[in-house]
């Protein structure tokens, strides 16, 4: 099997020194870099609304800042942007003549208007020693209901216009541009980045995936099937959680649906539930790698599965994050997928979409993609274990968080009469005919009869869990529960007194060439040409965790009867500040010399 894991992590301008504070003594301040530009806005009218001061623009600009070579999945792992700045729509629109009509007509909405504004992003991070390079994403809040502190209204939203700043705009794919700012140290005034050129232009098609998860927990100690037949394979691994993602129901006096509208409400979030186009699974290539072309599944790509939307990545949730950030315990992640027999024919669903989550985790020791490490439990066979430098121990038992990322920008609606045609020949993307002049969706291409064509990848994502199940947050009587800690997906240990620090079952697997068992011959960071370097690289941060005892097991759940174990974190660090009283899993074989 062959792993893929550099899936899982992954206009160049004049500088020079900004403005220098020549002020009267006091404490000089860290150095940070600025950057300057200009955005261009390319989308429709802009809503506008009479206040107690009069007519306004509703909506904002907004730009995210990431670290270049980690931005937010599936490209990297980032979860929050390391800078943010906003701007008032108002700048960017300054003649009201340029607002919407109060009750615009669909000819309205269709008129497309491009305006432009200088910008001035200022107090960004600095790496102290060595060079930093950013990228720069963004939307602007149409509707201006965007609010960074609440995690449900952090994205865009159907109706916003994304972009960011590209090498080239005219490219496909779209590349974001480097934006590489020097060290404080070579600049100790600070670093400016000028003529960077922000182009929003694409209109968000598709609401934020908001779903709630059906599944069973995995077990800790489960393996890939043994099979050739790739249908009976995938069938095997789907019915070990028989995962489902359910969007809610288009009817909003549906108990769940009404509970959930009212939650979004009272975070200043609306969702058009009824719209077939913005709200349903659109199965879409994953091209994470930015090469154009879809990728294969990290972890079943062997099997011919390619990666494809909805795509979710479960993240192990700590215990005590204070204490692991501190301790440098690895994240783990388990990457699910559809199911491609599902999806070869049909290609958007509504409500509901099969997951399966396949019996493998990924530790990951460093942010290089060469350092996220396959987890293969014992009972594998050789390939698997020899594919890329794995390590062999069950998959760690834990609570997993499920971030699914979905979304459709800049494509076309067809279906629902809304594309007129002459012939097939005007319905050319392979899932549409034309029907009484009108391209109509080809079933079974969609369960909704509605799709989008073309278009480009939104950066929308849902978290289970989120705020709509944190009364702390939405208040009691707004909560969904559905969102809430019960939907965290479960690994358990079905046998946790079992030995494991002696890794028993990992020095022999079944060789499926041979059909008998044979020792295991383990990469150890030998498919790199410089396995030493990178074995420094990945092992580096985590070496004083190896001789570190595992910590002991708790039900996952105080409630269920079945006493299902998860394995607990740490709960306190040494004196230096560093070593942790236990680890939740085994650090790898192939850093630790076992």
């Amino acid at each position: 099997m062959r792993f893929t894991p550099h899936l899982l992590i992954l206009l160049v301008t004049a500088c020079g020194d900004p403005p220098i504070d020549d002020g009267d003594g006091g404490t000089s301040p860290i150095a940070t870099g600025v950057i300057e530009g200009t955005i261009l806005y390319a989308g429709p009218r802009p809503v506008c609304a009479d206040t107690g001061e009069g007519r306004r623009v509703i909506g904002r600009v907004v730009l995210t800042l990431f670290e270049y070579d980690n931005p937010p999945p599936p490209q990297g792992r980032a979860t929050s942007a390391a800078n943010l700045f906003t701007l008032p729509g108002a700048l960017l629109f300054t003649s009201l003549e340029d607002c919407l009509p109060d009750e615009p007509t669909l000819a309205d909405r269709r008129v497309f208007i491009t305006r432009s504004v200088d910008f001035t992003w200022p107090e960004i991070e600095l790496h102290a020693d060595e060079p930093i390079a950013y990228q720069v994403r963004g939307f602007y809040d149409y509707d201006g209901d965007f609010n960074p502190f609440f995690s449900v209204s952090n994205l865009p939203t159907a109706g916003d216009v994304g972009g960011g700043a590209f090498q080239d705009t005219s490219a496909s794919p779209l590349v974001p541009a480097r934006l590489e700012f020097a060290s404080r140290e070579e600049r100790p005034n600070g670093d400016l980045i000028g003529g960077v050129t922000v182009t929003l232009g694409a209109p968000v098609n598709t609401e934020r995936p908001v779903f709630r998860m059906e599944t069973l927990p995995l077990n800790a100690e489960a393996t890939l099937p043994l099979t050739p037949d790739p249908l009976a394979l995938e069938q095997m691994i789907w019915e070990a959680t028989m995962t489902r993602f359910h969007l809610y129901s288009r009817d909003p006096s549906d108990a769940q649906t009404a509970r959930l509208l009212a939650g979004l409400r009272a975070g200043g979030l609306d969702l058009d539930v009824g719209n077939p186009f913005a709200y349903a699974w659109y199965v879409r290539p994953v091209d994470a790698n930015g090469d154009g072309a879809g990728d294969l599944h990290p972890l079943l790509g062997a099997l011919g599965i390619p990666w494809e939307t909805p795509a979710a990545l479960m993240q192990r949730i700590p215990d005590r994050r204070d204490i692991e950030t501190a301790a440098r315990i690895p994240a783990v992640a388990l990457i699910p997928s559809v199911r491609p027999s599902q999806t070869a024919g049909t290609r958007v669903f509504y409500p509901t979409v099969d997951i399966m989550v396949p019996p493998i985790a990924a530790m990951i020791t460093n942010l290089d993609p060469r350092c996220s490490i396959p987890m293969v439990p014992p009972g594998n066979t050789t390939n698997v274990y020899e594919a890329v430098t794995a390590d062999c121990q069950e998959v760690p038992a834990a609570r997993y968080a499920t971030n699914v990322l979905h979304g459709v920008a800049a494509g076309l609606p067809v279906g629902a009469g809304l594309v007129s045609c002459a012939g097939d020949e005007d319905c050319t993307d392979g899932l549409t005919s034309c029907a009484s002049n009108v391209c109509v969706v080809t079933p079974p291409a969609s369960q909704t009869t509605a799709s989008l064509l073309g278009g480009v990848y939104s950066s929308q994502a849902w978290t289970l869990p989120n705020d709509l199940g944190n009364p702390a947050q939405i208040g009691e009587e707004n909560v969904v529960p559905e969102q809430g800690v019960a939907s965290l997906f479960v690994v358990f240990d079905p046998d946790p007194a079992s030995p494991t620090t002696d890794r028993p079952g990992c020095d022999t697997a079944l060789d499926p060439a041979m059909m008998a068992p044979r020792p295991v011959n383990y990469r150890n960071f030998s498919e790199h040409p410089d396995p030493d370097a990178v074995r420094a690289l990945c092992c580096g941060p985590i070496l004083h965790l190896c001789d570190v005892p595992l910590c002991g097991t708790a039900p996952a759940n105080p409630m269920d009867p079945t006493g299902a174990q998860v394995r607990l974190g740490p709960t306190e660090l040494a004196e230096d500040g560093i070593t942790p009283n236990c680890v939740p899993f085994l650090m790898p074989a192939a850093c630790c010399g076992e």
